[in-house]
């Protein structure tokens, strides 16, 4: 289970993607019910492999706006505005 911050607008969806795969729906915890808070998802890799493997996760809120990747927050101007992606490194023995 993997959570996304938010600025209280409501979360439609979740989606994940494994290295260079396509993105894939997660599934929201609907007990995550803060407004401004950690919105829980689960995501369920199938299919998963030995090795070294990037793991990343976006969400797209009511609105339609889509969490930015770290270039297309080239212009915040401070840590406060840092929303985006965050890929993890996994290793998988």
């Amino acid at each position: 289970m993997l959570g996304v911050l938010n600025d209280g607008t409501p979360i439609k969806s979740v989606e994940a993607k494994v290295d260079d795969g396509a993105w894939q729906l997660a599934r929201l915890d609907p007990a995550t019910k803060d407004k401004y808070g950690w919105k829980l998802f689960t995501y369920i890799w199938t299919g998963a492999t030995s090795g070294d493997h990037v793991i990343v996760s976006r969400a797209t809120d009511a609105t339609g706006r889509v969490q930015p990747t770290e270039e297309e927050l080239a212009t915040k101007k401070s840590f406060l505005e840092h929303n985006a992606q965050a890929p993890r490194k996994i290793k998988i023995a």
